[in-house]
């Protein structure tokens, strides 16, 4: 693991990043930008798909936070983490994994708790294995490559479980899915028990 660079504002991160070709990019607040959450969503947007992975790491929950956690971004942190913590969440988004510290997921799930939570009869047996799937936190194409369906038919699957069930985003996804208890904590799936 090394420190390939460092930025304070949006343009020299967006320069850095397409100069360095950094693997994980840790988000903290820039300059220019109000804090590390509109930080990360800003240069998401502007670097290439798929590199690098970002962990965003914050000061304190609000309902934005949990918009950075989508696969294609990476994963949150608080800044009181400790160096451990900080280089266990480098390492899982290194690996493809997305990464949730813990009391995040719980502020998370308080936020977004609701005893209206609809039921999952909606959707069909194809929607309710990739949203499985998707709350184990694995990527389209982990998915794609378990169900052996293409990237594009999981990406449209994906967009159908948010749409039906109202979701903004992946994140909200995996906590529909425990909420509802289609998951459980700790439950392991048969057909990805080669890789838990």
């Amino acid at each position: 693991m090394a420190v390939t660079g460092e930025t304070t504002d949006s343009a020299d991160t967006i320069r850095s990043i397409r100069d360095l070709c950094p693997e994980i990019v840790v988000m903290g607040p820039l300059t220019d930008c109000a804090d590390s959450v509109e930080a990360t969503r800003k240069i998401a947007a502007e670097v290439s798909s798929g590199l690098p992975r970002f962990l965003a790491l914050v000061d304190a929950w609000d309902a934005r936070s949990f918009d950075v956690t989508e696969s294609e971004v990476g994963g949150l942190l608080f800044t009181n983490a400790s160096a451990e913590e900080l280089r266990a969440a480098i390492r899982m988004l290194s690996a493809g994994y997305s990464f949730l510290a813990p009391e995040v997921y719980q502020r998370a799930v308080r936020a977004v708790s609701s005893p209206r939570t609809p039921p999952v009869t909606d959707m069909t047996s194809r929607e309710l294995e990739v949203l499985r799937l998707l709350a184990r936190g694995y990527t389209n194409a982990e998915i794609s490559r378990d169900l052996s369906l293409s990237e594009s038919t999981v990406k449209s699957h994906v967009q159908n479980v948010l749409h039906k069930k109202h979701l903004r985003n992946r994140a909200g996804a995996v906590i529909y899915a425990y909420e509802t208890g289609l998951m459980k904590v700790g439950e392991n799936l048969p057909h990805l028990s080669r890789r838990t």
